[in-house]
């Protein structure tokens, strides 16, 4: 089966908003197009965008045939309420998850590869012990890689009870510059082979969250549980409510999507996949095909197609909204939402963050601005919708 590239610029902007809204230019405006307009920043000392859906000039409002979009009624099944029996099971989930396997003794006496051993060692540099180099009854599986070359080969042959001193080196690019290069001796004893007990009960109490989360309680444990589930549902519900009043007007709404923006647009994200991920070189259809199983251009630009026909539809109808409700673009608010995206992606300076979303850094500021607005345009609609939740569709006709 192929893998499908999810289009992450794209799907990101779509689980909250619609992604750009069409080509308008955006001088603290309204959001509809303008006429014969690059969209691109002539306040920008003259640079020009390079994107070619910045070149198509069309009115979001003659494409776009709009219904009630006030007042519909949207109803989800899940009523994103934290339930007993979720907390339970998330917890219990969650610290298994993080458990160390439960070793049992076994009657070896010679260590072999692939045995587990538990041992006491100390590593000394000069004669003298350094930081982390000590631990006792430490589990260690032989011929893991888990400790430096020499150490796990060292014990191989050696008995149980038996005390060994191992003359190792480390890597020269060893994370911890003191260590990396150096002469160390690891004083090491034997203390059993183990194996791993299949049947061994985990048990969620008290000692084991004071262990691993540096809790008191197995209630405090469940507390947090509780209300990270809470903040998760809190999230979901959002997200999954604009994705469903976004459906709902497609399915108010008539839309009459331009061919030459869809192409446009298509050819302008293929640039943008490009760039950001054929850095060292590598051509575009050898990254498909080594990162994507095999994947052909044409495949790539088909599957895009298809996921910009659809957020294209979305932008037209929330291009037309906003223009009817005479939506402006904030620039305080503009400003605040730029830096928030910053801080949330990493982004260090606003350039960066504009060149990562669009096919220049141009493009990108009027894409980021014509998300902003059609995020105000979706709000306005989510607000005025009657939403019921816990309710199936088939249920909500009854």
């Amino acid at each position: 089966m192929k893998k499908k590239i999810l289009m992450v610029l794209l799907a990101a902007v779509m689980a909250v908003s619609a992604s750009a809204c069409g080509n308008e230019k955006q001088n603290g405006g309204s959001a509809d197009t303008q006429e014969g307009g690059s969209g691109a920043g002539s306040e920008k000392g003259g640079k020009e965008s390079t994107a070619q859906a910045d070149k198509v000039s069309y009115q979001a409002d003659e494409c776009v045939k709009l219904g009630e979009y006030f007042g519909m009624e949207v109803s989800l099944p899940n009523d994103y309420k934290v339930t007993k029996a979720q907390i339970e099971d998330y917890a219990n989930s969650m610290a298994q998850y993080s458990a160390q396997p439960s070793y049992r003794d076994t009657n070896k006496k010679k260590v072999e590869e692939g045995d587990i051993v538990n041992i006491d060692y100390e590593g000394k540099k000069d004669g003298v012990a350094f930081d982390g180099g000590t631990d006792t009854g430490y589990h260690l599986e032989i011929g893991s890689g888990t400790f430096i070359d020499g150490f796990e080969e060292g014990l191989i042959g050696k008995k149980v009870g038996q005390t060994v001193d191992l003359d190792l080196t480390f890597p020269e690019n060893y994370q911890s510059t003191e260590l990396a290069g150096q002469a160390v001796v690891f004083t090491v004893k034997i203390n059993k082979i183990v194996e791993v007990d299949p049947d061994a009960e985990f048990e969620l109490n008290d000692e084991y969250v004071q262990k691993n989360f540096n809790m008191d309680t197995v209630a405090d444990f469940k507390k947090q549980v509780k209300e990270y589930l809470e903040e998760s549902n809190k999230n979901s519900k959002q997200t999954d409510t604009r994705q469903a009043v976004i459906n709902k007007l497609h399915e108010v709404c008539e839309v009459n999507l331009p061919d030459e923006l869809l192409e446009a647009r298509t050819a302008d994200y293929v640039v943008q996949f490009t760039n950001r991920n054929c850095t060292d070189g590598t051509s575009l259809a050898d990254y498909l095909s080594q990162n994507y199983n095999g994947m052909t251009e044409d495949d790539f630009k088909s599957d895009l197609k298809s996921e910009m026909q659809t957020n294209l539809t979305t932008e037209l109808i929330l291009e037309a909204i906003a223009k009817k409700e005479g939506i402006e673009l904030d620039e305080e608010g503009f400003a605040d939402y730029v830096k928030q995206q910053m801080e949330v992606y990493a982004y260090e300076t606003e350039e960066d963050f504009y060149k990562a979303n669009g096919v220049d850094a141009v493009s990108g500021e009027a894409y980021e601005r014509k998300v902003y607005v059609c995020n105000q345009a979706l709000d306005q609609v989510v607000e005025n919708a009657k939403i019921t939740y816990g309710v199936t569709p088939e249920d909500s006709e009854k």
